[in-house]
Parts: C-alpha cells; sequence; structure tokens
C-alpha cells in the first residue's frame, strides 16, 4: 500500500514537474535568491564603497565632513541611502547601470585623484539629472514634505522649506554640495543654467527698467539746521531699546551675496529675501569666521573682536530725527598688516548711519551693503594703483586711495560671478555723467552721516557713483568713553533741505545700517548690522519688514 501511494506521488507533477525536482529548484531558489541578495547587500554597504572601489576614496573623505556622515542626531545616510533606490525595479536598473561603472574601473578611467577632478562635473551632472528626473526619490526615502513641522525649523530653512514647496521644487535644486565638494564652476553646468534662468542675477543694469520707486525729483524741503547736539538733551528711559550685534563682514562684497556659488543664501536673496531674515542671531560666528581667516576674509586680523553688540534707541519729532547708540569698549588689539597697528591712529572710532529707500537696488535687502563691492580698496578684486593711475575715470573719479563704495546703478555692468577669471565688480564701467546726474536727481543715492571721535566732526554725504563726504549742519553726532561703555547721539533734521541727505518722511518706510570703525579701524575693517526697516510712529507695523519703530517724543 505504503509503495502504491509513493508511485502515486511520484506520478504527481507541478507544471510538467516532478515533486523531487521541484523541491529541488525551491531550495535551488532559496539559495540564489539568498545568494544574489547577499551580494547585493554587500555591494550597497559603506565598507565596500568606500574600499573595494579605489575611485571612491576621495569622495568618501569629502562626505565624512558632511552631516549625512556625522551629526548631533546621530542618524546618517549611507552611499546606497542616496545613489541606490529602494524599490526593487529602480534598484536592478541602476545595479544594470552599474556595470557601465565596473568598465571603466576596469579601464582606469578615473583612477587617480587628478583623473577624478576632470571628470568631476560630468560625475556630479549625472547624479544632478537623476535626481531631478527622480523627484529626488532618494532624499524622500527619509525627508518627507508632509511631515516637516516649518515651525520647528530655523527661520532660514523654513522660509525656503515653504518657497519650496510653493513652487513645486526637489530637494536637489538647493542641496547640490550636502554631501560633497562641489566641482568648479557648477553652478555654470547646462544643468542649472536652463533650469534657474530666472535667478541669474542682472548684469546689464540699464534693462533692470525703473527702481521699485519711481525716478522722480524728490521734496527736499526748506533747508533745518540742527540746533546742536539735542539728542543728548533727550531723556531715554522710555524710548524702547533695540538689541544689535555689529559683525564683521570680511570680504563679503554685493556680488559674494548674490553668487550662489559661494553665498548659499544667493538664490533667496534673488528672490528677495532680506539678510537679516536668514543670518539674525548668526552674528558672532560670521564675525568669527572673518577673524580667524576661516572664510569670507584673507588678512590677517589678529585678536581684533569679531562681534560688538551695540544697544540702539530711536526717536522723533515733527523735525528731527534722533538716536542713541551704547557699546562696550575694548581692549587695543593692532591690526598685524599695518604698521603701528593702527589704520587711522587720530580717530578712535567712527560711528556711520546710513539711510535709503526702496529707489536704490537691493537696499531693502541689504541695505548700504549694496554698496560694498568685490573691487574695492582691500577687497579681493580691487585694482592696483597703476590701473587706477592710468584710468580715464581719474578724471571724474576720487581713486587717490583706490576705489571707494558705489552703487549699482551708476555702472553700465556688474560682474557678479567672475566667470573665466573675470574681476567682479564694475568700478571702470561707469555711466556717462548725464545718467548719473538723472539717479541723482530722481533719489537713487544711499545717504551716509559719520562721526569722527577725535576731531570730534559730523560728516554727512552720500554714495552713487563713489563716496562723497562733506561737513554737515544739518546733521550732529556727539559721542563719549565713561566705565568702558561708549554713549553716541546722533541729531539729524528729517528734511535738510540738501540732495544727498536723503529727506526723511514721517509716513515712510526707509532702510537704515550702522557701522562702527572700532580700535581705530578704517576702510572696510568695521563691524556692521544688516538691513533693518525704519518707520516713524507707525500704528500699523509689518514686523517682516520694519524693526524699528520710532517712538515720538516732546521736548
Amino acid at each position: 500500500m505504503l509503495r502504491e501511494r509513493l508511485r502515486n506521488w511520484r506520478k504527481f507533477t507541478i507544471m510538467g514537474a516532478s515533486l523531487g525536482a521541484v523541491a529541488v529548484f525551491f531550495v535551488a531558489g532559496i539559495l540564489f535568491w539568498g545568494g544574489f541578495n547577499t551580494v547585493m547587500e554587500a555591494t550597497n554597504n559603506m565598507k565596500f564603497c568606500s574600499s573595494a572601489c579605489h575611485e571612491m576614496s576621495w569622495v568618501y573623505e569629502e562626505y565624512k565632513d558632511r552631516p549625512h556622515y556625522h551629526n548631533k542626531s546621530g542618524v546618517g545616510a549611507t552611499c546606497s541611502d542616496c545613489h541606490v533606490p529602494d524599490a526593487w525595479g529602480p534598484k536592478m536598473i541602476r545595479k544594470i547601470e552599474a556595470s557601465r561603472e565596473v568598465w571603466h574601473w576596469m579601464l582606469g578611467t578615473i583612477n587617480t585623484k587628478e583623473k577624478f577632478e576632470g571628470k568631476r562635473l560630468q560625475l556630479a551632472e549625472n547624479v544632478w539629472r537623476s535626481m531631478l528626473r527622480t523627484d529626488s526619490r532618494e532624499c524622500r526615502n527619509c525627508h518627507d514634505w508632509s511631515a516637516m513641522d516649518l515651525e520647528q525649523q530655523p527661520a532660514r530653512a523654513s522660509r525656503e522649506h515653504a518657497r519650496a514647496f510653493e513652487q513645486g521644487q526637489t530637494c536637489i535644486e538647493c542641496h547640490q554640495g550636502i554631501a560633497h565638494e562641489l566641482p568648479e564652476a557648477w553652478d555654470e553646468s547646462e544643468v542649472w543654467a536652463a533650469r534657474f534662468e530666472h535667478d541669474e542675477p542682472e548684469t546689464d543694469l540699464a534693462e533692470r527698467g525703473e527702481p521699485a520707486m519711481p525716478l522722480e525729483a524728490e521734496e527736499l524741503g526748506e533747508a533745518v539746521a540742527a540746533e546742536g547736539d539735542i539728542a543728548s538733551t533727550l531723556a531715554w528711559d522710555e524710548v524702547p531699546v533695540l538689541d544689535v550685534t555689529l559683525f564683521m563682514p570680511g570680504q563679503a562684497s554685493i556680488e559674494w551675496i548674490q553668487d550662489g556659488s559661494e553665498h548659499g543664501g544667493g538664490r533667496a536673496f534673488s528672490f528677495g529675501d532680506r539678510c537679516i531674515w536668514c543670518h539674525a542671531g548668526e552674528e558672532a560666528d560670521i564675525g568669527a569666521l572673518a577673524t580667524s581667516a576661516e572664510k569670507i576674509e584673507t588678512y590677517d586680523l589678529g585678536d581684533k573682536r569679531g562681534h560688538i553688540p551695540m544697544t540702539v534707541q530711536t526717536a522723533f519729532d515733527d523735525d528731527y530725527l534722533y538716536m542713541r547708540f551704547q557699546w562696550e569698549d575694548a581692549e587695543h588689539a593692532p591690526l598685524p598688516f599695518v604698521d603701528g597697528g593702527m589704520m587711522d591712529p587720530e580717530n578712535e572710532i567712527k560711528l556711520t548711519v546710513s539711510f535709503a529707500d526702496d529707489r536704490v537696488d537691493m537696499a531693502d535687502r541689504g541695505g548700504c551693503w549694496a554698496s560694498c563691492h568685490h573691487d574695492s580698496t582691500y577687497m579681493p578684486d580691487a585694482p592696483d594703483q597703476e590701473a587706477l593711475e592710468q584710468s580715464e575715470l581719474a578724471e571724474r573719479l576720487a581713486l587717490m586711495e583706490g576705489v571707494t563704495k558705489y552703487l549699482s546703478e551708476s555702472r553700465t555692468e556688474i560682474e557678479v560671478r567672475g566667470r573665466r577669471g573675470a574681476a567682479r565688480g564694475g568700478w571702470d564701467k561707469l555711466k556717462e555723467q548725464e545718467e548719473i546726474d538723472e539717479l541723482f536727481g530722481g533719489g537713487v543715492y544711499l545717504d551716509m552721516a559719520r562721526f569722527k571721535s577725535g576731531s570730534e566732526r559730523t560728516e554727512s554725504g552720500y554714495i552713487l557713483e563713489q563716496r562723497h563726504f562733506d561737513e554737515s549742519e544739518a546733521v550732529v553726532f556727539s559721542a563719549g568713553k565713561e566705565d568702558g561703555i561708549w554713549t553716541a547721539y546722533m541729531t539729524r533734521a528729517l528734511r535738510t533741505g540738501q540732495q544727498g541727505d536723503k529727506p526723511l518722511s514721517l509716513d515712510g518706510k526707509y532702510n537704515i545700517n550702522f557701522a562702527l570703525h572700532d580700535d581705530h579701524a578704517s576702510s572696510r575693517f568695521h563691524h556692521v548690522s544688516w538691513q533693518h526697516g525704519l518707520m516713524f510712529g507707525a500704528e500699523e507695523v509689518d514686523e517682516e519688514m520694519v524693526e524699528i519703530n520710532a517712538m515720538r517724543i516732546e521736548r
């Protein structure tokens, strides 16, 4: 009976195969799949990527300095997390595509660092195109829009993520260098040139169109001279205090700010984001980058402090704007590149306040930073003295001590990215005087008032095609130091009646900045503030745009 049953079982087949054959195939399938999966996993781990393939040793070292390798949460991402899909189908396609990489490994296509660097842009473009095509699929295995709590994110990340979500962007459009060093001139790649064409900073200023405010003559009003140092006689106890941190800006020019390949916020700036939105609270860190020459600075600043906390109070009446500034003094820190360590021995401090309205391009985002260019004195692309002396512009510009601050509107062209070795800026692309006069008459200039402690002199002027300063009767400063604390006061007529002094209307909004040349500093070696919005006793204030709402006082 048992034999009979066994014979019957042997006759039983599945798709023409006996049960024994099926069992053998089943076991073989398990062994094959197990082996196949083992090989798949073995070629997906970090050890294989970083050691088995010599060509990846360089990018592995870069990756170890990136947040996907080491971070405060301890949650990292390995090579395969970013370069190999999770889903089985796309994963198999990627593994088949990898056979080409094995072939090039055998050929030694990138078996030296020099060869790899020569191919870095092409290799990066392959990854960028893939991630654009798949909507950054591998990023989204860990990062999901729907799971993001924007309110818990830092202000900069929250703002950019909200914009990206609204515009349907994908991760790789902003995070190109998140895991590896970016190739040289990566931002000129055709991958991004076509996609970010709308982001390209304008270089032909003649095509900018009209400024945000129309070019029309300003109502200067009747000339008003300040009645002396009124501000220091006022009662300031009830006037609101704004805490501001000034910092060393280094060589971060307006061109650098717009260049997304060097400044990650370049794209946000081009969309209209204000510097203060992203960088408020980072002033000390930015100053440290400059003083340590880790970034944005090439000069040795010795022991110069990188940031200075300052309090600012602002009040007004029908005729004047009043301001009070206080900050701590510090021990003298000689600048190593200056004989004697002091750039301006006569003046321990110089305090500058600048005003602009939205007629000045980028003033609503960066304020006076709009006048800081990459080819000004002590900046990386500053022209040498011979070039200045031989320039035809020497008859129109004061070039004896180098290129001063200027506005982009005064030039026919501004080089932002320094492509193909071009000097950034546009000091030698000056417009005709007739055009400069038209801009000035239409209010396109940056108003500045400066106090010098040594001579106790107040200067007032403006920046357009260059910096202009002269003594002023409409602006009065005073300053003194007591118990290690500097206190400075400014009294400024709202309407001075003079061109170059921005007429301030009580129902207007203005862009204001502060700069302090501390410890006998000069030129660009000052501490600066972000651009702040200024209004006068406004009942309704857009807190996103205005930080200073001056208080009306009676005297």
